[in-house]
């Protein structure tokens, strides 16, 4: 008797939690469709730390903020999507979009300087591991190594039970590679659910990287533009959960430190 209650109690707080939640994103919608971007960011925020983030909801987000001209925050909700679902097709192309726009704002900047605004171009093994672990969630790799494994349990059936020579020799070498698949696909399962990457993007408006943690330390002589998307290095103070500074990079060109106030990490 005790137990049904408690199911009941819990599942009536489920559905009010769930109406509450309809409710929030339907009038974050609703500012969205007026035109009253900041208030629309304002619920997405509320929500997600209520019940917690989704893709739809990071890329709903990015658009609020994007449409009220703050690339950098939209950039990061872009990419935070992408992290949550990479089949998310529409972040895909807004975050493409924005990049795109930055790169141009980057080049502007440069004002004649003989530096680049373009960012480090991964290596063949660091693009294979960001296909890998980036552009598929784990769940997606782990789908694949149970159907691999199927796979070979029919090629096992065909071996052992099969009486033509020309079968069994095809469910034997089969078997073997839809076994080596099976492994790759738990390997990169593994890869994938463990996957963190330290990146972040500026969300200040025109941002000189500084040679050292310290508001008063030389600067990058070229500001880069709000929106670019940068790698982390370290943190200071090192040991804080909250740093006040981060070390990053665009390129050989663009390392130092910016200020937390003017960058939002996405590492995720």
């Amino acid at each position: 008797m005790k137990s049904t209650a408690v199911m009941i109690i819990l599942v009536v707080s489920a559905v009010f939690r769930m109406s509450a939640a309809a409710a929030s994103v339907e009038a974050a919608d609703s500012a969205y469709a007026r035109g009253d971007y900041a208030e629309a960011v304002a619920i997405y925020k509320d929500i997600s730390a209520s019940l917690g983030v989704s893709s739809s909801l990071c890329h709903n987000m990015g658009n609020a903020y994007a449409k009220g001209g703050d690339y950098g925050n939209a950039l990061a909700c872009y990419i935070r999507a992408l992290r949550l679902d990479p089949s998310n097709s529409e972040a895909r192309s807004n975050m493409t979009y924005i990049e795109s726009k930055v790169a141009d704002s980057n080049r502007v900047e440069l004002k004649g300087k003989k530096l680049s605004v373009d960012p480090d171009s991964p290596s063949f093994f660091s693009s294979v591991r960001l296909y890998i672990c980036r552009e598929h969630l784990s769940d997606t790799w782990a789908v694949w190594a149970a159907a691999f494994f199927l796979s070979f349990i029919g090629c096992a059936s065909v071996y052992i039970f099969s009486r033509q020579v020309t079968v069994r020799k095809v469910g034997f070498f089969g078997g073997f590679v839809m076994l080596g698949l099976t492994i790759a696909g738990l390997l990169f399962a593994f890869m994938a659910a463990s996957y963190h990457t330290d990146e972040g993007v500026i969300t200040g408006a025109r941002v000189r990287l500084l040679s050292e943690a310290s508001a008063g330390s030389k600067e990058n002589p070229v500001a880069l533009t709000r929106g670019t998307r940068v790698s982390v290095l370290d943190t200071y103070p090192a040991s804080s959960e909250a740093p006040e500074w981060y070390k990053v990079r665009l390129n050989s060109d663009f390392v130092g430190w910016v200020s937390a106030s003017d960058f939002e990490p996405v590492g995720m």
